[in-house]
């Protein structure tokens, strides 16, 4: 079995000094990067394949997120993919979801339509699947496909 990350190259963006130190200390092939999204300069237009925010988005306002949207789009090559997954509002979720979901760090957890929206102003292949059963605890998540 290949181990994680060594059969790609991985550019790794947080503004966690602690994330990015243990990033580094795990995976010292890769290269992180201690920045906010709305700070970082692309250094590798139209070079990546696929560009992934996992947990990202609900921790970004809107000028903040269109703005890792309009980055990953830069970044990535003509039919390239980004895939975002993050915590999502809906109406049939349960009590539980919705407590877990108000109390995330994140304070800008948003609806399926508001995601959307967001991406819809820099990408114009979108798809979208709200899953209720990736996490061992009860959590609704929103999973984005953006295609450039």
């Amino acid at each position: 079995m290949v181990p994680y990350l060594q059969c790609a190259e991985y550019v790794g963006l947080d503004s966690s000094e602690e994330y990015i130190d243990r990033g580094r200390r795990r995976f010292p092939q890769a290269r992180f990067v201690c920045q906010r999204v709305s700070q970082y300069d692309l250094i590798e237009p139209n070079y990546f394949d696929i560009v992934l925010s996992l947990g990202v988005l609900h921790h970004l306002d809107d000028d903040e997120a269109l703005t890792l949207f309009q980055i990953a789009r830069a970044a990535m090559k003509p039919g390239a993919r980004l895939v975002t997954i993050d915590g999502v509002w809906t109406d049939d979720q349960s009590q539980v979801v919705k407590y877990l979901l108000s109390r995330d760090r994140g304070r800008f957890v948003r609806s399926e339509a508001g995601y959307r929206a967001l991406a819809s102003k820099v990408f114009s292949s979108i798809e979208s699947s709200i899953r209720h059963d990736l996490l061992r605890i009860p959590y609704t998540l929103l999973i984005l496909k953006c295609v450039r």
